[in-house]
């Protein structure tokens, strides 16, 4: 009898679903899902891991980033910036930060350009970094 629940929660972990709709490509979903929790979380240095960068070009993180710690993370749906183009999406995120030190709240809207250069395999962000001041 234990058994059928096991295997129905195993059969719904496995199904995955991409939170940002059928048009947005699973690959640059999970991406999305990882910038947001990313951000959400305070992981801010690992969020230049997304970044499109030219070969060889180093990830350049500035310093301070354990003084911010984000309050909230609101994104816009996803959508394609050029119907006839698949490989370039945007979205809009608005950040709600404290930086530590001061104890003052502020905002800041991240406007993103996602890219993909390889049919949708890989997707970068293209567009600068939030940056917390």
């Amino acid at each position: 009898m234990r058994l059928l629940p096991m295997l129905a929660l195993l059969f719904l972990s496995a199904c995955q679903t991409n939170m940002y709709g059928p048009d947005v490509p699973n690959a640059l979903a999970e991406n999305l899902k990882l910038f947001d929790d990313m951000v959400r979380w305070g992981n801010l240095e690992n969020i230049y891991i997304f970044k499109k960068r030219e070969a060889g070009e180093e990830v350049d993180v500035p310093p301070g980033l354990d003084n911010v710690r984000v309050t909230s993370y609101e994104s816009s749906p996803v959508r394609r910036i050029d119907e006839e183009d698949p490989s370039r999406y945007t979205q809009t995120a608005v950040i709600d930060y404290v930086l530590v030190d001061q104890q003052v709240v502020r905002q800041l809207v991240d406007r993103q350009v996602w890219e993909s250069d390889d049919d949708g395999e890989t997707w970068f962000l293209v567009t600068p970094v939030p940056v917390f001041r």
